[in-house]
């Protein structure tokens, strides 16, 4: 690993954390797409295939004079059991290690130090194990969430979607960052990205927000664009056996190339906001510029972070701001199927005219 000089670190606004990210985006664009690529269009091949295989042959059985050939059809049941087993291991390659290893490329390159594909794969090589414990711990988070906004009344069905789009959009995506920067354990490490969100509740998911819509502009919408066409290029074809396979393959390329696009983009942003964070309520730029040199060991030890806060897990503030997330989303829902009430009417009485 190269070193240059450190660099000075300060408080940014929304827009400065965006385009730093997007700045160090371009100049590493290869390696991080690199580093993403090494597992996921592997995965996304099989995904591909088994798919393919488990829709024609339901295309096949719903076109049989016996339904229940389904139960028999062994070109379903191995595409649809090959289809769970890599959604399972690409939440495991993906959102663990490969998150892992890109969120060591882009702190590497923001303090000033060059890092290679292969190289943020093996500099994560002793936390593999916390990364994957991570993932099983938010696994449990949610669950835990479920049942909070399920049962628990009044209080629980007043914050429950506000807490889980929290965890959802900050929470998870900080989690990579403190795992492998500053080599915290499983649970410790959901609890001290909890801390650090939890800071700046409102302008954290704000920013979440931001790249959220960023997202549906470079992932879904390309995607949905392409499904309209394929739908149309391929409703006159007899042979649907041929469509189905065709069509999975160009939806699993486009989808292929949008993730490779945007997933480091995300992850470069979650990164930089985690060291934000740490900037603005740690004091961690003043910390940075007491080290001489730029040396990795010096640089890893003043990354590792203080003791978790001896502090309460949720406070009343906590759960009013899940309350304003919850009611803010329902106001959302609720707004979203008026307005498509309300073209829907506009149009049926342009008909009746």
């Amino acid at each position: 690993m190269e070193s240059q000089a450190l660099p000075t670190l300060r408080p940014l606004r929304l827009g400065e954390l965006l385009d730093q990210a997007i700045r160090l985006y371009r100049r590493n664009f290869l390696t991080f797409i690199g580093i993403i690529a090494l597992v996921y269009v592997p995965l996304t091949v099989l995904s591909t295939a088994a798919t393919a295989v488990m829709s024609s042959s339901l295309l096949r059985v719903a076109g049989s004079n016996s339904p229940r050939e389904i139960f028999t059809s062994y070109g379903y049941w191995l595409g649809l059991l090959s289809t769970l087993v890599l959604l399972f291991v690409r939440y495991i390659l993906v959102q663990g290690v490969a998150s892992g290893a890109l969120t060591r490329a882009v702190a590497d390159q923001y303090l000033g130090r060059q890092t290679g594909i292969l190289e943020a794969y093996r500099e994560i090589g002793g936390v593999w194990g916390s990364l994957l414990g991570a993932l099983f711990f938010i696994i449990l988070v949610y669950f835990v969430a479920t049942l909070w906004w399920i049962l628990v009344p009044c209080v629980g069905w007043f914050t429950g979607l506000g807490m889980t789009a929290f965890l959802t959009g900050a929470i998870n995506p900080l989690v990579p960052s403190v795992v492998v920067l500053e080599r915290q354990g499983a649970v410790e490490a959901v609890r001290r990205a909890w801390q650090l969100a939890r800071r700046r509740f409102w302008p954290v998911f704000g920013y979440v927000m931001v790249l959220y819509l960023f997202s549906v502009i470079i992932v879904s919408g390309p995607s949905l664009v392409i499904n309209l066409l394929l739908r149309g290029a391929f409703a006159s074809i007899r042979d649907q056996t041929t469509a189905i396979v065709v069509t999975t393959i160009i939806q699993a390329l486009v989808q292929l190339v949008a993730a490779l696009i945007y997933y480091p983009v995300q992850m470069a942003a979650f990164t930089l906001i985690y060291f934000d964070l740490r900037v603005r309520t740690e004091g961690f730029d003043l910390a940075l510029q007491t080290v001489a040199t730029p040396d990795e060991a010096d640089v890893n030890k003043l990354m590792a972070s203080p003791p978790l806060a001896d502090e309460r897990f949720m406070t009343g503030q906590d759960l009013g701001n899940f309350a304003i997330l919850t009611l803010a989303a329902l106001g959302v829902i609720i707004l979203y199927y008026a307005v498509v009430a309300g073209v829907l009417m506009f149009a049926l009485s342009l008909f009746r005219r």
